[in-house]
């Protein structure tokens, strides 16, 4: 076949400083070889040079053989390639030096280190090619001619990286070489797998890798380097377009490229080994290519593991309310639902880029686009059915798993996810008790750790409630707060007048009340300023993750969160001397607090995130005063979603984040603006994607001057 080579100008001449001995290695003397000899040479030779030598061209034709490849070396399913002693590949635990740093590339013998691993994929390239025209003997002419004429190029790739490194001070061999690519492409069952796997994933890689490399050599000032690189760049965008063709001509027609692909490579190998690791995403290498536009922005947006462990991160909101019913079963009602549905993709900002989010609606592309412009990082997304569960089939029940880590920990997660392969089961896979209940019930909380939350009655009948009303009139207070054990955001709460204490000691208190272990009657505090303390907790200890300043309506219900690089900046400076001198140390991780909290935690087998509500009022006295936590929440937050943005947007802003209706959101609300490094540095957008059949959606606006909540510009 035929191979159009793309041809892309560059600044400078690629070929300028190749040496010309390079660019045109010796044929060997004497008749040519056949396709057959040519990749039984360069598959089992244990001689470098012998290895690499090109071949007398034209090849010589071959016979039409059919059967499986065999050679006297056995079966083809297992084979190593043949290499002398010094390439031969390392073990797994052999230490390898990491690819060298930007600033690192200015030393030499650190650009050495850099074509060394650059060597190694070329030479095995090379065997690769060798070992399927080896194992397809049947497959097209052109194909086979096509394959052969590649191998040639790996050939002189791998002479050109081995002759420079030792100009550099490296001999290829003089680090360990890593027989990956072996493992993931040597067990190929047809052409298309071979295509499949090197071509269009290890290959295709390389469009950004080479380019990304050689610009930095350039940049350091080592123009040879850079020369080789970029022309390697080129070739191998004509090696991509070549893989392209006949996996267009062999794949399902009714498939796509982008879904043809994902069906075709086997796990753990995926189309995240197809674009670089910490380089920019090179699409116009990939138009030259012959990838059409929704292949390019699938990969573009596509995220997988390539080779940590993965979290899976899950949304579910409700847990509460699964947690309030148990034993028995929860049904959620159309507010819950929507909750659920309109909001999971904010699970995503808690996660690292090769963890998983099971979801189950896959946002559209141009919104995953979107958020990818501007600098946030998504984890790998996985579609679930509408009740949460992964289908039998799913690539997640096929992988092994770090840990699972739900938003909430709840009654129905075990039996959910009972076929993750996870390597640490944590909390969320732990059987359910009644212990683990008691972590969401304030009633249970308070007993426990009652120090901490002020005035709090637990009733359990009329006549608690009627000591509770008197004790919080003797404090002077005039109205009160009613809280149910099991609630979240706000739900579940009545302000009450205690001038009327008939109304609230006649209340009757339901049998789902008292099954649930009573209710709590709280004073209604005179709040100015509401905040949550963020922290995670795991092996005994509960360590400080951040403060966030809380916008809670004047029934409780949660609205937003606001962060600022200065968490006390533009307050009042009567509240603002308060927090710092006598609230903010309370919360650190050495803190009694905190040691409470672990403690709390461990009696009842838990670890993982856990978010504190709490806030300032003015007491009847008109003092300033702290009540330290007003509601545990054992689980993930707002407040913790929207830390974790803040980590993610420019230096220097302020995040204000919301949860709003999607009738009230516009397009003004989705226009952020980005820095001259494109990082987010201004405007709102919309981080969940607004469908017809939405309710909530979530809004994050980005300034350095930002309007505090309720309040004028600072």
């Amino acid at each position: 076949m035929e191979r159009s080579r793309a041809r892309l100008n560059w600044e400078n001449p690629p070929f300028s400083e190749i040496p010309p001995e390079t660019v045109i290695a010796d044929e060997a003397a004497g008749g040519p070889e056949s396709i057959d000899d040519l990749a039984r040479r360069v598959l089992f030779a244990t001689d470098l040079d012998e290895k690499l030598r090109l071949a007398r061209r034209p090849l010589a034709p071959e016979p039409i053989t059919g059967g499986k490849a065999v050679t006297g070396t056995g079966s083809f399913e297992r084979v190593l390639p043949g290499r002398p002693a010094h390439l031969r590949f390392a073990t797994d635990s052999a230490a390898r030096p990491t690819l060298p740093t930007r600033p690192g590339l200015v030393n030499e013998e650190n650009r050495g280190v850099l074509l060394h691993f650059f060597a190694n994929h070329e030479l095995l390239a090379a065997e690769l090619m060798a070992l399927a025209l080896l194992k397809f003997p049947d497959a097209p002419t052109a194909f086979r001619e096509g394959l052969a004429n590649t191998l040639r190029e790996e050939q002189l790739h791998t002479r050109w990286y081995v002759n420079r490194m030792r100009e550099c001070g490296v001999e290829f061999g003089q680090y360990p070489l890593s027989r990956f690519f072996w493992e993931a492409v040597s067990r190929m069952e047809s052409p298309l797998d071979y295509v499949s796997r090197l071509s269009l994933t290890f290959e295709q890689a390389n469009l950004d890798y080479a380019l990304h490399y050689g610009h930095l050599l350039r940049e350091a000032g080592d123009g040879k380097s850079a020369s080789i690189l970029l022309r390697i760049y080129e070739d191998e965008i004509a090696h991509v377009g070549y893989g392209l063709s006949w996996f267009r001509r062999w794949k399902d027609e009714k498939d796509s490229d982008w879904s043809a692909l994902q069906k075709r490579l086997p796990f753990p190998l995926s189309p995240s080994r197809a674009k670089g690791n910490r380089t920019g995403f090179n699409e116009e290498g990939r138009r030259a290519a012959g990838f059409d536009e929704d292949y390019i922005q699938r990969l573009a947006l596509f995220e997988r593991s390539k080779g940590r462990t993965p979290n899976v991160f899950y949304f579910n909101p409700e847990a509460e309310h699964r947690a309030a019913v148990w034993p028995q079963p929860y049904h959620p009602d159309k507010k819950a639902l929507a909750v659920i549905n309109d909001l999971e993709l904010l699970a995503a900002f808690l996660a690292r880029k090769d963890d998983v989010l099971l979801v189950r609606t896959l946002p559209s592309q141009a919104h995953l686009a979107k958020l990818r412009r501007c600098g946030l990082t998504l984890p790998e997304l996985e579609a679930v059915d509408a009740a949460g569960k992964p289908d039998p089939g799913a690539l997640i029940l096929q992988r092994k798993i770090n840990r699972l880590r739900p938003w909430a920990i709840a009654p129905d997660l075990a039996e959910r996810f009972r076929d993750l392969r996870s390597g640490s089961s944590g909390a969320a896979m732990t059987p359910w008790t009644t212990e683990t209940r008691e972590l969401f019930s304030k009633i249970s909380q308070v007993r426990a750790l009652g120090q901490w939350m002020g005035l709090s009655f637990p009733c359990q009948s009329a006549a608690d409630l009627d000591s509770a009303v008197r004790e919080l009139q003797r404090h002077g207070y005039k109205e009160a707060i009613l809280k149910r054990a099991f609630s979240t955001a706000g739900s579940g709460m009545l302000r009450l007048d205690l001038a009327d204490a008939g109304a609230v000691t006649s209340r009757p208190l339901t049998v789902k009340i008292l099954a649930e272990g009573g209710i709590l009657l709280e004073p209604a505090h005179d709040r100015i300023f509401d905040f949550s303390v963020q922290y995670h907790v795991e092996n005994g200890t509960a360590r400080f993750i951040g403060f966030v300043e809380q916008i809670i309506s004047r029934g409780g219900g949660y609205r937003g969160s606001y962060c600022q690089i200065k968490f006390c900046k533009g307050l009042d400076s009567e509240v603002a001397r308060y927090l710092m001198g006598e609230v903010l140390p309370l919360y650190d991780t050495e803190g009694a607090i905190a040691a409470d909290l672990a403690s709390w935690a461990a009696a009842r087998g838990y670890e993982g995130p856990l978010g504190i509500d709490a806030y300032l009022y003015r007491n009847p006295d008109g003092e300033i005063t702290l009540r330290p936590f007003c509601e545990i929440n054992p689980r993930y937050t707002m407040g913790r979603v929207a830390l974790e943005l803040r980590r993610g947007i420019a230096p220097g802003c302020n995040l204000l984040f919301e949860i709003i209706k999607s009738a009230d959101a516009s397009d003004r609300d989705d226009a952020p603006m980005l820095d001259e490094k494109g990082r987010w540095c201004g405007g709102s957008l919309l981080l969940t994607e607004r469908r017809i059949e939405s309710h909530f959606t979530a809004r994050a606006t980005i300034g350095r001057l930002l309007p505090r909540p309720g309040s004028t510009p600072v």
